[in-house]
């Protein structure tokens, strides 16, 4: 079984609720219960957490101690900008020059509490950078904002890694930096040693990004500090069980990340309305481990022959034989 470090977002172990289902469809958990809930699922080794809802000022230093004595480490540690609605025209882009010192004071703050907690990684999420109409936004003066505040973020701590995380829409109907490549311009731009790129291949699925691609753009520079797992229709975030409905494209990314070496973490930022959110960890680990079981069926070899004749039959031919045939 392939040895991989699993972490798992307490966003999801609680009460998760959708715009018509408010209240969520499950009782809800504390945060502690939450820690508690992802240290007993069997291949979690980390956690990863919001500041200042899931964890504030008066608790960051008891849930530390909490996941040093659940044997967890803290993975991702990110400023949980999008859900004020004071940043509802923009976080880092906001026409408003009090509100951006203001998300940028927010994420510093998150930086000191991240290295108080250890944190391997933090996220941005541009959540609310972003449009919903033609003709709303300076797109000239917004991206001289975003680069000038990660790059302010960035130098307030150089040792702590931090990634940006792109999607394209929700809660924004555009949101900037929508996939790798408006990702990679913009980090390759500010050109900070601690700075990279977080995929969730959720986002990147529903751009018809192909995962192995992107995946390849970021290692190609050395800028993937982190991944997230999830599943989708490509329409929407679903949030689904790993591997459950883009079989084919979740293997060949798993099989790139084994070309290039990738050591970090399999990040899983799902968002299971109905089903046990335990359960969903649970497969969608399995799922991960299996895809690296299903990749082992086939001599790397094989697939090295194929990169040179590009013998679209024989990659058939190799499918089936991934699948048992």
């Amino acid at each position: 079984m392939r040895d991989i470090k699993v972490s798992c977002g307490i966003w999801f172990l609680g009460a998760t609720s959708d715009r018509f289902v408010r209240a969520g469809y499950r009782p809800d958990k504390t945060i502690r219960e939450r820690f508690e809930l992802a240290a007993s699922i069997e291949g979690v080794q980390g956690l990863e957490m919001h500041y200042p809802t899931e964890v504030t000022d008066d608790t960051y230093k008891d849930l530390k101690q909490l996941a040093d004595d659940l044997g967890m480490e803290i993975v991702q540690f990110c400023p949980h900008l999008w859900v004020d609605p004071k940043y509802k025209f923009g976080q880092f882009t906001n026409p408003d020059p009090a509100i951006r010192q203001s998300a940028l004071d927010l994420a510093k703050r998150t930086t000191d509490i991240a290295q108080y907690m250890e944190a391997h990684i933090m996220v941005y999420w541009p959540a609310q950078d972003g449009y919903d109409y033609p003709f709303q936004i300076d797109h000239r003066r917004a991206l001289d904002w975003l680069v000038e505040n990660l790059a302010a973020w960035c130098d307030h701590n150089p040792e702590q890694k931090i990634a940006v995380e792109y999607k394209a829409w929700e809660p924004r109907s555009r949101i900037l930096l929508p996939t790798i490549g408006h990702v990679m311009t913009i980090v390759n731009e500010i050109n900070r040693p601690n700075l990279g790129v977080n995929i969730d291949v959720g986002h990147a699925f529903m751009m018809k990004e192909n995962l192995a691609e992107s995946f390849s753009l970021a290692c190609r520079y050395g800028k993937l500090f982190h991944t997230h797992w999830n599943d989708n229709w490509k329409l929407f975030d679903d949030d689904v069980i790993v591997g459950t409905v883009n079989l084919w494209e979740t293997l060949e990314a798993l099989f790139w990340l084994d070309e290039w070496g990738y050591d970090g973490w399999f990040g899983l930022d799902l968002f299971p309305y109905r089903e046990d959110p335990a359960d969903a960890v649970r497969e969608s680990i399995r799922n991960l481990q299996f895809g690296y079981e299903l990749l082992d069926r086939v001599p790397r070899e094989a697939w090295y022959e194929v990169f040179r004749s590009a013998d679209a039959a024989k990659i058939a031919q190799l499918q089936r034989q991934i699948l048992g045939g």
